[in-house]
C-alpha cells in the first residue's frame, strides 16, 4: 500500500526538481551573504557580460521578435484558436490578469521612481547636453519605453508555444522543457537537458518575484509607517509580506476563477480610481499634454531607443537601462507565458498578440504617464524633487511623499496601498500557479494544480525575500545572478521556436485562412 502511494506521488509531481531548485536558491543566497565582496564582484562581471558584451545582440533579437509577432498576428496563422469554444474569461478579466501578471508588482514601485533616474542622466540619454525642458520630456518617454511594446513582445513570445502545446497538441504537461520536445525529442526532454531547462524556469521565476516582492514590501512599509505615524522596520516589512501572503494564499486556494480573476478585476477599478484622482487633483492639462507628447516621442524614436548603443560617447547608459530591461523581460517571459497561455483558452493567436502588444502597453502608458507627469509638475512647482531624492538614496520614501502631496492624502494613501498590495498578491498568486504547474506532471485542460502544492509555493515565495532582507544580502547582486539566466534562455527560446514553427507549418501550412477559421469555429 505504501509503495503504491509513493509511486503515485512520484508519477504526479516532480518532487526532486522542486526540492533541488529550492536548495540551490537558498545555497546561493547564503553564499552571497557569507562572501558579500566576492558576490558583488561576480555580479558586476555578470551584468557587464549581459548588458555590454551581448547587449547589441539582445537589442536586435528584440526588434526581430517584435516584427515577427506583428507579422504572425496578421498572417493566416493568427486565426488559429486555442480551443473550439468561447473564451474562458471575459475580455476585461483576461486582460487584467495578463496585465497584473506580466508587469508584476514592480510596476507600482517603478512608476514613482524611474523617470527621476532618466532625468538625472538626460545628457547620456540624448548623447549630448540638453535643455531641462527636453529632459522632462525624454525621461517620461524612456520610462514608458522600458515597460512598453518591447517588454510585452518579450513576454508574448513565450505565450504562443505554451498555448499551442497545451491546446492544439493536447499535451497536458505544462513544464517549460516540454516545449523543447518538438525540436530535440522526448528522450532529451526527459533527461538532464529537460531538468536543466525546468530548473532555469524555476530559478528565474522565484528570483524575479522575490526581487519584486522585496522592493514592493519596503515601499508598502514606508507608506504604512507614514499613514499611522510609526517608524519603518524589518518587522513591519515582514508584516506586509505575511499579510500579502495570507491574501494571495486565500485567492490561490480559491483558484483562478473565484480568486485571481476577481482580485484582478477589483484592482483594475482601484487603479483607475487612483489614476483619475491624481489626474484631477494634479496639473490636469500638463499631464494630458505630457501623455500626448510622449506618444509622439515614442512613435518617432522607438527604433532608435531599441537599437541605440552609444558607441562614441560610451556612457554605458543604454546597456545599463535599455538592455538591462530587455534581459529582465526575457527572464520574466517563461513564467508569464505559462500563466497567460493557461488563461487564454478560446483566444486566437491574433487576439493574444494584439492585446499583449497594444492593450498591455496602453495600460502601462496611462499608469506610468499620469504618475510621472504629476511628479514632474511637483518638481516644477518646487514642492517635491524626485531626481534629488533618488540622488540622496531616498527611493523608498518617494511613493509615500508623492501620495502625501495630494489633497485628501490619507484617503489617497489607503487607495495606493490597496493597489500595490493587490498587485503584489496577483503576481504572487500567478507565480505559485505556474511553479505548481511546472512541478505537476499531468494537468487536464480545465484542471488547476493541487491547492496544497500552490500553498507550499506561496510560503516559499514569501520566506525567501524575508530571509534575504533579514540577513542583509545585497539585492542588486541577487538581481544580477537571476538575470544571468537570460543568456541560456535565448538559446532555449531558439530551440522552442524551431520546433513550434515547424509543427505549426505542418499542421496548418497547407490550409488557407478561411479553412483555418472554419476549423476553429466556436462550437455552441
Amino acid at each position: 500500500m505504501k509503495q503504491e502511494k509513493t509511486n503515485s506521488l512520484k508519477d504526479r509531481y516532480e518532487v526532486a526538481l522542486m526540492v533541488i531548485s529550492i536548495m540551490i536558491i537558498l545555497a546561493l543566497v547564503a553564499g552571497l551573504t557569507v562572501f558579500p565582496e566576492q558576490g558583488t564582484q561576480f555580479a558586476g562581471q555578470v551584468m557587464k557580460v549581459l548588458t555590454h558584451t551581448f547587449g547589441s545582440s539582445m537589442q536586435i533579437i528584440t526588434i526581430v521578435i517584435l516584427i515577427f509577432l506583428i507579422g504572425l498576428g496578421f498572417s493566416k496563422y493568427g486565426s488559429i484558436r486555442f480551443g473550439n469554444e468561447k473564451p474562458q474569461y471575459k475580455t476585461v478579466s483576461w486582460v487584467a490578469m495578463m496585465f497584473f501578471t506580466g508587469l508584476g508588482a514592480g510596476t507600482v514601485y517603478w512608476a514613482f521612481l524611474e523617470w527621476g533616474y532618466h532625468f538625472n542622466a538626460a545628457p547620456q540619454l540624448a548623447g549630448a547636453p540638453i535643455s531641462e525642458a527636453y529632459a522632462y520630456e525624454l525621461s517620461l518617454a524612456y520610462t514608458i519605453y522600458d515597460w512598453g511594446p518591447a517588454a510585452w513582445a518579450l513576454l508574448c513570445v513565450f505565450v504562443l508555444p505554451f498555448a499551442y502545446h497545451y491546446y492544439i497538441k493536447k499535451d497536458n504537461e505544462l513544464r517549460f522543457s516540454a516545449l523543447c520536445k518538438y525540436s530535440v525529442g522526448e528522450k532529451r526532454v526527459n533527461g538532464w537537458f529537460g531538468k536543466i531547462v525546468n530548473f532555469l524556469f524555476i530559478f528565474a521565476a522565484v528570483g524575479s518575484i522575490c526581487i519584486s516582492a522585496g522592493a514592493s514590501a519596503s515601499t508598502v512599509a514606508a507608506a504604512i509607517a507614514s499613514l499611522f505615524g510609526i517608524s519603518t522596520s524589518f518587522v513591519l516589512m515582514v508584516g506586509v509580506l505575511v499579510g500579502t501572503a495570507v491574501l494571495y494564499s486565500i485567492t490561490s486556494l480559491l483558484g483562478i476563477e473565484k480568486g485571481m480573476r476577481k482580485i484582478s478585476d477589483w484592482n483594475v477599478y482601484f487603479c483607475i480610481a487612483l489614476l483619475l484622482f491624481i489626474l484631477i487633483a494634479g496639473p490636469t492639462q500638463y499631464i494630458l499634454d505630457s501623455l500626448v507628447n510622449s506618444l509622439g516621442l515614442l512613435s518617432k524614436e522607438f527604433v532608435r531607443m531599441t537599437l541605440w548603443t552609444d558607441p562614441v560617447a560610451k556612457t554605458g547608459y543604454p546597456q545599463d537601462w535599455t538592455v538591462f530591461y530587455l534581459v529582465y523581460w526575457l527572464v520574466f517571459g517563461p513564467f508569464t507565458g505559462l500563466f497567460v497561455a493557461k488563461i487564454s483558452k478560446g483566444r486566437t493567436v491574433r487576439e493574444i498578440i494584439i492585446n499583449m502588444l497594444i492593450t498591455g502597453t496602453a495600460g502601462l502608458f496611462f499608469f506610468f504617464g499620469i504618475v510621472t507627469a504629476y511628479q514632474q509638475g511637483l518638481r516644477m512647482e518646487g514642492i517635491l524633487d524626485i531626481p534629488a531624492m533618488l540622488a540622496n538614496g531616498q527611493s523608498e520614501m518617494i511613493a509615500e511623499a508623492t501620495i502625501s502631496s495630494l489633497p485628501f492624502s490619507k484617503i489617497a494613501m489607503v487607495l495606493y496601498l490597496v493597489v500595490i498590495v493587490l498587485f503584489l498578491a496577483t503576481t504572487l498568486d500567478a507565480t505559485s500557479f505556474t511553479l505548481s504547474s511546472t512541478i505537476s506532471k499531468d494537468l487536464k485542460e480545465n484542471e488547476e494544480p493541487k491547492k496544497g502544492l500552490k500553498f507550499a509555493w506561496c510560503l516559499i515565495l514569501v520566506l525567501i525575500p524575508i530571509a534575504i532582507a533579514y540577513i542583509g544580502t545585497d539585492i542588486n547582486t541577487i538581481k544580477a545572478i537571476v538575470l544571468a539566466t537570460g543568456l541560456p534562455l535565448i538559446v532555449i527560446l531558439g530551440i522552442i521556436y524551431h520546433g513550434f514553427l515547424r509543427e505549426m507549418y505542418r499542421d496548418f501550412g497547407s490550409k488557407t485562412k478561411d479553412e483555418i477559421i472554419k476549423e476553429f469555429r466556436i462550437e455552441k
